[in-house]
């Protein structure tokens, strides 16, 4: 019997992902995943399609979200939602996706008055939908090439940059409350990707209502791993993992199981709601 393999975030063309959901299942299922988590942003429309796959891969799916948010001490947070019921949580991705293509427009609008020239209908043919529509189709929609889009980013599209705008809803406390609400159970999603200071995430995972936290993740160095294992240990969360899977020509997240564990544990399943 193989050993079990958790990766408990990934995307499909739902969201910003490259591949169709069936296939981001039969490729978790050719690395070796066991547990996967399909967790488009904002979505679900591609769990039932991920859930035949994997019952003919023969692994076991999570149904799962990852919800934008915001928080006091940041403007860009990302709150994932496991064992949720999917119908009490389509109208939660519906609003906001709108609050997602409300904000795309102002994007743009800025990004135009900076001489920027970008046409919203391009940003939406980047994103295939425009209830998926954001910075990186934006950024695309610009004409920025591959190796020019961190750069794009840092001057134009990060928090209290140019053309930046802030999302308004849901706070981080209200998504946590709206994943309960849909049966669901939030753990906090890659904590350091726009915070630097260990105490800072250590603040802002003592201000929220979680049951687990991201720990094990392609970007977390050992130091990170640690200190997450360690508020985690002592607040009594899960910890969990993920290789963040985007697709095969993705620069960063192009591959499950890319998530390094430094020999400090495993990641963990987090507790499903009775």
């Amino acid at each position: 019997m193989r050993a079990p393999v958790i990766d408990l975030q990934s995307h499909s063309t739902v969201s910003d992902g490259e591949l169709p959901p069936a296939e981001v299942v039969r490729a978790a299922a050719d690395a070796g995943v066991t547990t996967l988590a399909l967790t488009d942003h904002d979505a679900v429309d591609g769990i039932p399609e991920a859930s035949e796959a994997a019952r003919e891969a023969g692994i076991a799916l999570v149904p799962a979200a990852e919800i934008s948010c915001i928080h006091s001490s940041i403007d860009d947070l990302h709150m994932l939602g496991y064992w949720i019921d999917i119908d009490a949580m389509r109208p939660i991705c519906e609003r906001a996706q709108h609050e997602r293509v409300t904000r795309a427009r102002e994007i743009v609008a800025n990004l135009n008055s900076l001489g920027v020239e970008v046409d919203f209908d391009d940003a939406i043919a980047q994103a295939g939908d425009a209830s998926s529509v954001g910075r990186p189709h934006i950024a695309k929609a610009a004409g920025t090439e591959p190796d020019e889009m961190s750069a794009f980013f840092e001057e134009y599209l990060v928090p209290g940059a140019k053309a930046f705008v802030s999302r308004r809803w849901p706070t981080a406390n209200e998504a946590v409350h709206l994943i309960r609400e849909a049966g669901g159970t939030p753990v906090l999603a890659h904590p350091f990707w726009d915070i630097d200071a260990p105490s800072e995430v250590a603040a802002l995972i003592a201000d929220l209502d979680l049951d687990g936290v991201e720990v094990f993740y392609p970007a977390h160095d050992r130091a990170r791993t640690e200190f997450l294992l360690g508020v985690c240990s002592e607040r009594g969360l899960a910890a969990t993992g993920s290789s963040d899977f985007h697709g095969p020509h993705h620069k960063m997240f192009d591959r499950f199981g890319s998530y390094p564990t430094y020999d400090l544990g495993e990641p963990e399943l987090p507790r499903r709601p009775e």
